[in-house]
């Protein structure tokens, strides 16, 4: 299990742990299920390959967040997106995995990477002054460190993209 040299707060654990159970969960539905490689993983933003009627898709897992970390509880209703991480390189939004599947408190939201994208792209003015609080990470760029570059987006809309499944826990 990769842990980044960031995670203070055990953020690589509980990946794990919505990773096993999207996994689980993959695999009720037929799917084979092959972990990435430690590079695919960092590189290509890929946790997993799933394999179904001979086509294999990547999927980068996401675990449940909250807005700030020192909020008491998960927000479901509000999703991080990454253009760009905490080392300065191209976030998750520009990896090379097919699905990004958003761990939610009672289902997965597994969606298109490349719809995802457009829509971030089209919601998020990266050219606004970046903001420093999370709470003001609404529709905004905000940065924990002067790298990185990631926004919050209401679940609702990531909702709207076609190409999309919602799988129950």
């Amino acid at each position: 299990m990769f842990v980044h040299k960031f995670d203070k707060r055990n953020a690589a654990s509980i990946g794990n742990r919505a990773e096993r159970i999207f996994v689980s969960l993959a695999g009720t539905r037929g799917y084979k299920i092959k972990p990435s490689s430690t590079a695919d993983n960092k590189i290509k933003r890929v946790d997993f390959y799933l394999e179904k009627n001979s086509q294999i898709k990547g999927v980068d897992v996401k675990s449940r967040k909250k807005i700030c970390y020192y909020d008491k509880d998960y927000n479901d209703d509000w999703t991080w997106v990454e253009f760009k991480n905490g080392d300065g390189f191209k976030g998750w939004l520009y990896g090379e995995s097919n699905y990004i599947a958003f761990e939610k408190k009672d289902y997965f939201i597994v969606v298109d990477r490349i719809s995802l994208k457009n829509l971030s792209e089209s919601l998020i003015d990266r050219n606004k002054e970046f903001v420093k609080d999370c709470y003001n990470a609404k529709y905004r760029i905000y940065q924990r460190r002067d790298q990185e570059e990631i926004s919050l987006i209401k679940t609702s809309d990531i909702k709207k993209i076609k190409r999309k499944a919602i799988w129950k826990k």
